[in-house]
């Protein structure tokens, strides 16, 4: 007869030992982002235009922790429009993807030069093997070709 594993861990905001759950926190650090996450939308609410910046100061929520929500759908952009988080490669202000539109552009860019570069140098390999096939070999010679 086997014993049933209790699945915890230590909550990564507080560490609090915590069952396991979907949300991977315990059950206090839950409710209170759950807190803080109500207190943005009253705030937001009665003050349409704030900015990320201003939101943060106002309700205590750091930076960091708005932009997750935004990305995650969680304080919806189309609603509030000068909400916005970095580029997580320059830092620009963006409302939506990752990337910004020139890094999004500049990463294509490189990613199709090295494709070019690699199908260049498989090429140059393919020809070098070819012709090493079809030249004549000393140790062919010990073989008796």
């Amino acid at each position: 007869m086997s014993v049933p594993q209790l699945m915890v861990a230590n909550c990564p905001r507080c560490g609090k030992v915590f069952q396991k759950n979907m949300r991977n926190q315990c059950s206090d650090c839950s409710r209170s982002l759950d807190g803080l996450l109500t207190n943005c939308h009253e705030f937001l609410r009665k003050n349409h235009r704030s900015t990320s910046e201003q939101l943060s100061s106002v309700t205590g929520v750091p930076l960091e922790q708005l932009y997750g929500w935004m990305r995650e759908g969680k304080l919806l952009m189309t609603d509030y429009p000068n909400l916005s988080y970095p580029c997580a490669a320059c830092s620009r202000s963006i409302r939506k993807q990752k990337f910004c539109t020139d890094c999004l552009f500049r990463i294509n860019k490189e990613i199709n030069e090295l494709k070019d570069k690699d199908s260049s140098f498989l090429r140059l390999q393919k020809e070098k093997t070819m012709s090493t096939i079809n030249a004549f070999q000393i140790r062919d010679r010990s073989r008796g070709v």
